[in-house]
């Protein structure tokens, strides 16, 4: 049984009312034709959806599906839990994937995981994400439009150039934007939420803390 299952069972959980970062990890796990059998339970018209799949890039597709679908009719996580057993999948552990833990771990060692990246620091954390681009940039709070635009940069289909591109969009822009201060422990709970060990992103910077 998963740490947060507890979590996620509760009825204080199941009545609110998920984010967009929760429904930006739940398109990830879903096809466009089962966000649409989702939405079509959850309420939305055939015509809504379909709308939203014409016009909208697969990935970003999903997620517009089930944004319009909490927005528009009020949908709860109970709601998504009650959609996702209509499609046929277990819904309790998909729900624990939707709500990430923070390790506490990160609470130590302030002077370290409070410093804002480096390019150093960038060019030696870009390959540890690995295959992982997308949830990576999402766990870091950007959308799928950022996706798409950095993914249509890539030409040459570096994997590494491409993580590099997220953290330095990231780093330089998405911050920026949104008055944040990038830090090492942002960069290192993202590595966390898409399973990567911390202590990895720990030993790889040992040497520049």
């Amino acid at each position: 049984m998963c740490s947060i299952f507890d979590k996620v069972t509760k009825e204080d959980f199941m009545r609110a009312t998920p984010s967009d970062l929760h429904l930006r990890r739940l398109s990830l796990l879903y096809s466009p034709f089962e966000a649409r059998e989702m939405a079509i339970h959850l309420g939305l018209s055939n015509r809504e959806v379909e709308t939203i799949l014409e016009t909208e890039d697969p990935k970003t597709a999903c997620f517009e599906i089930l944004r319009q679908c909490r927005d528009i009719m009020v949908v709860t996580f109970k709601d998504i839990k009650e959609a996702i057993q209509i499609i046929g999948k277990t819904s309790i552990h998909i729900l624990c994937k939707l709500v990430k833990g923070k390790p506490i771990y990160f609470d130590m060692e302030p002077e370290k995981w409070d410093l804002v990246p480096t390019a150093e620091h960038i060019d030696r954390l870009a390959p540890l994400v690995g295959k992982n681009s997308l949830p990576f940039l999402i766990e870091l709070g950007m959308d799928f439009n950022t996706w798409e635009q950095i993914s249509h940069r890539q030409n040459e289909r570096d994997l590494v150039r491409l993580n590099q591109d997220i953290l330095e969009e990231w780093r330089f822009k998405f911050c920026r934007m949104h008055n944040l201060k990038p830090t090492l422990r942002e960069i290192a709970r993202a590595f966390s939420n898409i399973g990567k060990n911390i202590k990895i992103v720990d030993n790889t910077l040992s040497d520049l803390f």
